[in-house]
């Protein structure tokens, strides 16, 4: 029985600290002790998670399919940006999508434009990054952000020809 009530008197306890830290200090001005403590496991968890939808992104094909339409569509990229047809191959070439990955957004980057795009029949927009390092994608409810390779970065103005 002794054990029982010191078990009662640890949690009643824990619960007040905790009501005490996480609900009267902030509202004291002292702010949350806590609130600069970084989960260690968060890091690996995001990081398992990319490794994961990598995999996913990689086994679907997706990659592939859309330089191949890229490809397909050099003439008309041409058209509508006024480049030369070697030089859309050449753009094509250094947007080196097979090597775009699944990353997780880098703190502070603000978004500077967005691009609404269709294909196959399908909405997505892509958000660019004062950071050119990363664009998200929003399509059929989910939002990814790759990670741009460095010879792609100075194509993401091109973007806008998209919608």
């Amino acid at each position: 029985m002794d054990k029982i009530i010191k078990a009662l008197v640890g949690l009643i306890f824990a619960f007040i600290l905790l009501v005490g830290v996480f609900g009267i200090l902030p509202q004291l001005g002292l702010g949350n002790p806590f609130a600069n403590f970084e989960n260690p496991l968060a890091g690996l968890f995001e990081q398992g998670k990319n490794t994961a939808a990598n995999a996913a992104l990689d086994a679907s094909g997706l990659k592939s399919k859309a330089n191949e339409a890229l490809k397909s569509n050099r003439d008309k990229i041409a058209e509508v940006t006024g480049m030369a047809p070697s030089d859309v191959d050449a753009a094509i070439a250094a947007l080196d999508i097979e090597n775009w990955e699944v990353t997780t957004l880098p703190d502070g980057a603000s978004p500077t434009g967005s691009a609404n795009v269709t294909y196959g029949g399908t909405d997505a927009t892509i958000t660019t990054y004062d950071d050119p390092s990363v664009v998200t994608v929003e399509a059929l409810g989910q939002d990814i952000t790759l990670a741009v390779p460095d010879s792609a970065q100075s194509y993401l103005p091109f973007l806008g020809y998209l919608g």
